[in-house]
């Protein structure tokens, strides 16, 4: 996958567009970029996917998605499953919808289509493709219209839906056992509900169809809306959610002294609760921290798990010879040390400071010696002394893969003031 262009849309028309580009590995030819249409330049100084990846998340969750065809749907999942992102199918192919517009008579092309509904645009990048996909799906028949639900929404439905607050938190959708069938975080509680009703998507009318009651819990913010979906998708495993429900395996880097007398570093993937290591979502993001280590700490590739090879490593520059028998053991299983600390050490203990769920509460987030710890609400005018004064209100929650993801994005896209983040080593114990 080279690049992927988004276009998001509500009732008002299109709010936001974007395109990504992607650095391929390994390199592709000049020649077959430019026949695909794109720039070489572009591609140059652009992001590799697993750094791209929580940008493109961002855009899309929440949303109902469209794709051209099935397979860029099946690229776009397979490219995510990689880097150990889990996905959901698309809500809506174009491909599909087109077939079932013409009966099957003309075969499907964004021509093709562009010309059975009657649009006249050129396109000449990403970005107006993506326009034209959008322009498409909107005017084929029976896709804008508001669908309701089958045999009425009943009394005590209609009746909890009135009642949800515009406030973040999360939301349940019940059957008619009360059972949980879907768990869903928003900003705005009645909006995101009130969504789910007026979607075409076959997905959402199985849904509204088998609510009998909507209930919800307030959060005050949307990290902690993050994190207790995250918690409710998990122990509750609804039947109309997804992602989140299986427990992915992180990656973690680990030592071992080999038959040499050499410390080596090596990544594994391990669950969490077998191991108190700093871990990272995938294999993409484990090898980064690797490198990063193996240059600052100048270290061999060979034996920082980077390179899988019996000869020397690739790497002269940093390497100072312990893969040729150029340097002593001990003074390279000293910096292989200095190297595992500098990664522990990197594994801050701190509490984020977000708004209540009213204007007399301070909601938080505990996270210590980087693993998140649970969230809690406390009174704006309770004094704090101690990180035992924060904990009291603590509700304790387990740290896993997902959270450890939801943690990273919100320092990722919100630049939040020095204040909002409260390190715990400046609270007296």
């Amino acid at each position: 996958m080279l690049a992927i262009a988004i276009i998001n849309t509500d009732d008002n028309g299109i709010y936001a567009k974007e395109e990504f580009f992607i650095k391929p590995i390994p390199r592709i030819p000049k020649s077959e970029l430019i026949s695909l249409g794109i720039n070489p330049n572009t591609l140059r100084t652009a992001s590799v996917f697993c750094e791209l990846a929580p940008l493109i998340l961002e855009k899309i969750k929440e949303t109902h998605t469209v794709f051209s065809d099935k397979f860029s749907e099946r690229l776009f999942v397979k490219t995510f499953k990689e880097i150990g992102y889990p996905m959901g199918s698309a809500t809506h192919i174009l491909d599909t919808l087109f077939k079932k517009f013409v009966g099957g008579k003309i075969p499907y092309s964004l021509e093709n289509a562009q010309k059975a509904v009657g649009i006249t645009m050129k396109v000449s990048s990403i970005l107006e493709k993506c326009e034209l996909i959008q322009k498409i799906f909107e005017n084929i028949p029976e896709i804008g219209h508001i669908v309701k639900v089958a045999g009425g929404i009943n009394k005590t439905l209609e009746d909890s839906i009135t009642q949800l607050p515009n406030t973040p938190g999360v939301y349940f959708f019940r059957n008619a056992k009360e059972e949980v069938i879907y768990v869903g975080k928003a900003i705005n509680i009645s909006k995101r509900v009130r969504s789910h009703f007026s979607s075409n998507a076959a997905f959402e009318r199985k849904l509204c169809a088998q609510a009998t009651m909507v209930d919800y819990e307030e959060t005050g913010s949307e990290l902690i809306s993050l994190l207790l979906e995250s918690h409710y998708i998990g122990s509750l495993s609804p039947e109309f959610n997804s992602q989140q429900k299986e427990m992915l395996q992180p990656y973690i880097i680990t030592s071992k002294m080999d038959s040499k007398g050499i410390l080596r570093l090596q990544p594994i993937q391990k669950n969490y609760a077998d191991s108190e290591n700093e871990f990272y979502y995938n294999r993409d993001s484990v090898l980064l921290k690797l490198i990063e280590v193996q240059r600052k700490f100048r270290l061999c590739k060979r034996y920082a798990g980077i390179e899988r090879t019996k000869a020397s490593c690739s790497d002269p520059n940093f390497c100072e010879g312990i893969c040729r028998g150029a340097e002593d053991k001990s003074d390279y299983n000293t910096r292989v040390r200095d190297a595992l600390s500098y990664i522990d050490a990197q594994r801050p203990s701190y509490i984020i400071k977000l708004k209540g769920r009213h204007k007399n509460e301070m909601g938080f987030v505990m996270v210590k010696q980087g693993i998140y710890c649970g969230f809690g609400y406390i009174d704006t005018e309770t004094p704090i002394n101690s990180s035992n004064d924060i904990a009291g209100f603590l509700k304790k929650y387990s740290h896993n893969y997902f959270t450890s993801r939801i943690i990273d994005q919100f320092h990722k896209t919100n630049k939040r003031k020095a204040e909002n983040i409260f390190k715990l080593e400046r609270l007296h114990e």
